[in-house]
């Protein structure tokens, strides 16, 4: 019987300890901090796209159509004119005129360190007319003139807001079948030719980008094309102390395209 009861003493006493040893982790638990949850990660940057290349820029081909107008010399063939008129007895004044009209095609590049070079091909036509008349007789004499050249030129250019080009370039042009057609209505009269030459050209210029591929333009140029003496077209012979002075300087509207 006492061991019956010092059986259930012990087992009662055990029994807090067993309480508290199961009670303890849950109060450990019950007194720490509460787990804090990690910040969430920033959002990637959004990537950024690189700047458009300017328009205006080096390492670029292009073409170009221009449209042009000006001035010449021609004073030499002026001469021969009146020269002519007085010799055939016809009266009235000789066909003079000191304007001109241009076209021309040309390809340029724009090199890195601003540099520039540019091949055309171009044409010059110069036209005069005057009344004349001999006796009772009247009619019109009409001077026809024309010289063609490729200008190679060289020069520097610098660009500005991404879509302007300014430049210049300076550099020889060899002209070619340098030409001076006459006609008397009614009735005829000699036409004249020169042998080909080296003259030079000097330009400056702007050129707008409308786009990156097409551009409008304006031009100031100084041609000096000067001949040797004229020759009678049909048979040659030559006619001392007259040229054709196609020098002067003129304004051209262009259109430039460009391939790269």
């Amino acid at each position: 019987m006492k061991a019956a009861a010092l059986a259930l003493v012990t087992l009662l006493s055990t029994v807090p300890t067993l309480a508290l040893a199961r009670s303890a982790p849950r109060l450990a638990v019950a007194g720490t901090a509460a787990p804090t949850l990690a910040p969430a990660a920033a959002p990637a940057p959004a990537a950024v796209a690189p700047a458009a290349e300017p328009y205006a820029r080096f390492n670029r081909f292009a073409f170009s159509l221009m449209f042009g107008f000006g001035s010449v010399s021609l004073d030499k063939l002026h001469d021969l004119s009146r020269t002519t008129l007085s010799m055939s007895g016809l009266s009235g004044d000789a066909p003079e005129s000191g304007l001109q009209i241009n076209a021309e095609i040309a390809f340029r590049y724009y090199f890195p360190y601003y540099v520039m070079a540019q091949v055309g091909y171009s044409a010059v036509y110069n036209k005069a007319s005057a009344k004349v008349s001999q006796g009772l007789a009247s009619g019109t004499l009409y001077n026809d003139n024309l010289v063609m050249e490729t200008p190679v030129l060289v020069g520097g250019y610098y660009p500005f807001f991404g879509r302007l080009y300014t430049y210049a370039a300076i550099g020889p042009s060899v002209f070619f079948y340098p030409r001076s057609w006459w006609d008397i209505d009614p009735g005829g009269a000699p036409d004249y030719k020169a042998d080909p030459g080296v003259g030079f050209h000097f330009l400056t210029g702007a050129d707008f980008l409308v786009t990156e591929f097409f551009a409008v333009g304006l031009e100031l140029r100084y041609r000096h094309i000067k001949t040797s003496e004229l020759k009678e077209l049909k048979y040659g012979v030559a006619v001392p102390g007259y040229d054709l002075d196609f020098s002067g300087v003129s304004l051209g509207v262009l259109l430039r395209f460009y391939v790269i």
